[in-house]
């Protein structure tokens, strides 16, 4: 009986150390059938920590069954023990990821398994929970937790996360495990002892959230200032050529007024003279698209703008604009306004046929900021314009590194509480599709 006992407990445990794993490295359409042999491995895992190795005049082994009511392990040295064997397994099993990814999984998955374990440990203590209840009610209900926070976006979030091996997860996750492992081990993995220091303990887990968000707070600035800065280097170059351009047009219109009252002067007749002024000024202006540029209050997206202008004229199309609105006095970081007018721009170059004409139009509407990027193409479905913002879809041939883009305004928008646009309008009796923002 005690065999069978001991057997579902490591059963349990196994189990919900397997899926944080698997939740935290593996998306649901990815799972292998290689992925099932992680239980067998994590089970013989789990039974190391639980033995004890005696030496005399002949090597004994026994299996201990006391002290394992909320971990597979009940020391540090054993804990321990489970990190670097999932890290080693974690490596093997999800090897095509990089290094940084296989931590930060690891990490994020032991974290959320040693929370959930004494989480559900200690709530069914406090409900007065013993002997089997204890042992096998906690780990049911843990394990029946993990499940369902796997239907949950919680766990796509820290998988998208682990994906780019974020500061976020690994700071949060690290932390996290190490403040339970040595309360755990303070208290030498006594449910009775947690139990008696509950409050400092719950003290402790708010100063280190506190703490995580302070340096995630901070993190963040320094990512935005770097993006800025290198944003900054790349477009307001840019901004230098086309202020020089227009400096070389003041340059030449002030010679054609210097020559426009020499030819008013010197002619015999009005007729003369007006004839004289026309050919003069026939082609003195500035265009249209270089006012806008110029009006617009971003150096750094008038940049960009400015780019995209001469790659869409090397691909035989144009781009007309219209900005109406104040990018700088949004809520909206500039780098984020060019990642969007970026990914919109290129998708409307490529969507569209050569010889034909894209606007860009920015204006105020209340508190928010409009921006539409509107393209000749055949008439959508609402249907349709909210299935190009899916992760992975795309239109192209290719979806190696494409789909990603839409998708991405659209989690901007999540973050900033703004809203997608889209419709189809005719512009010259052509139907256009109108992809846009609307940010605070």
């Amino acid at each position: 009986m005690n065999f069978l006992m001991n057997l579902i407990q490591l059963g349990l445990d196994v189990g919900i150390l397997a899926l944080c794993c698997e939740a935290v490295f593996r998306q649901k359409s990815e799972i292998k059938a290689k992925d099932f042999f992680i239980f067998p491995i994590l089970l013989v895992l789990c039974v190391v920590p639980r033995v004890d190795f005696s030496v005399g005049a002949n090597m004994t082994a026994s299996f201990r069954s006391e002290g394992f009511e909320i971990l597979p392990a009940d020391n540090i040295v054993g804990l321990l023990f489970l990190i670097f064997a999932v890290l080693l397994l974690s490596s093997i099993f999800f090897g095509s990821k990089s290094s940084g990814t296989v931590f930060c999984g690891t990490m994020a998955a032991f974290s959320i398994f040693l929370f959930v374990k004494c989480l559900c440990a200690v709530l069914f203590a406090v409900c007065g929970a013993t002997d089997i209840l204890l042992l096998l009610g906690s780990r049911i209900a843990a394990l029946c937790l993990i499940v369902v926070l796997e239907f949950t976006p919680l766990f796509g979030l820290i998988h998208q996360l682990v994906q780019r091996s974020d500061f976020t997860v690994l700071i949060v996750s690290a932390n996290i495990a190490v403040l339970l492992m040595a309360v755990l081990s303070i208290l030498s993995f006594d449910v009775d002892g947690i139990l008696s220091h509950l409050w400092v303990i719950i003290i402790l887990i708010l100063a280190v959230l506190l703490l995580d968000s302070i340096l995630l707070f901070l993190h963040q600035r320094r990512t935005q200032e770097q993006k800025r800065i290198h944003m900054i280097e790349q477009y307001v170059p840019i901004v230098e050529e086309l202020i020089s351009q227009v400096r070389a047009r003041q340059h030449e219109f002030n010679n054609r007024m210097m020559a426009i009252e020499a030819v008013v002067t010197s002619a015999d007749t009005l007729e003369e003279a007006r004839k004289e002024v026309t050919a003069l000024t026939g082609s003195i202006g500035i265009s249209l698209n270089d006012r806008e540029l110029l009006s617009c209050d971003s150096k750094m997206i008038a940049g960009m703008l400015f780019g995209k202008i001469k790659q869409a004229e090397a691909a035989n199309r144009h781009i007309e604009l219209s900005l109406h609105g104040l990018f700088k006095k949004t809520v909206t970081p500039e780098t984020e306004w060019i990642e969007a007018i970026g990914i919109l721009l290129d998708n409307a170059i490529e969507a569209s046929p050569k010889g034909s004409t894209i606007f860009l139009s920015s204006k105020k509407q209340g508190d928010f900021l409009e921006l539409t990027v509107s393209n000749p193409a055949p008439p959508l479905s609402n249907t349709e314009f909210m299935a190009l913002f899916g992760k992975g879809v795309t239109t192209k041939a290719s979806r190696d590194g494409h789909g990603f883009g839409l998708y991405n305004i659209l989690r901007m928008t999540e973050r900033y509480h703004g809203k997608i646009l889209t419709r189809n309008e005719s512009i010259l009796n052509e139907n256009y599709v109108v992809f846009g923002i609307l940010m605070p």
